[in-house]
């Protein structure tokens, strides 16, 4: 399968994790879960993986954490950062840490997925500039490059 098709969710609240891996994987794509932050770093760390969508409240090493790390370990994975948390700050402080998109988890399941498909292509093929931050939903400026590379 194709790295890109491809994903780790990472998220405490298992209900929630469980909808959204039974989504993608009835959409084509390889899930890989786990609902701790440290966790989520050994999956990382032990498959070839493109994409980890994370939450931010987690018991332990919470999302930003789990960023930063990320960033330190010079993992190139892109990061999806997700929250039911309203605030504000949030969004501003997860793109900080190296997510290149905020969405809430109250976004619907249709733009959920059309964002983890944005993000995938953007990281592959473009230079991404956050620029609108709605309360649900982070915008990015989508700029033509011919080398991927991140702010």
């Amino acid at each position: 399968m194709d790295t890109r098709s491809r994903i780790a969710l990472i998220d405490d609240d298992r209900a929630w994790l469980e909808t959204l891996s039974t989504y993608l994987r009835d959409r084509g794509y390889d899930v890989f879960t786990t609902d701790e932050g440290s966790r989520g770093l050994d999956v990382l760390e032990a498959n070839d993986l493109r994409l980890a969508v994370i939450d931010f409240h987690m018991p332990g090493m919470d999302g930003l954490e789990l960023l930063r790390q990320l960033r330190q370990r010079r993992r190139r994975v892109t990061t999806l950062m997700l929250s039911s948390d309203d605030d504000p700050s949030l969004p501003v402080r997860a793109l900080a840490d190296g997510a290149l998109a905020f969405l809430s988890k109250t976004t619907a399941p249709g733009v959920l997925l059309r964002t983890l498909v944005q993000t995938l292509a953007a990281a592959e093929q473009v230079l991404w500039l956050p620029a609108v931050i709605r309360r649900d939903l982070l915008l990015p400026v989508l700029l033509p490059s011919r080398h991927p590379r991140r702010l």
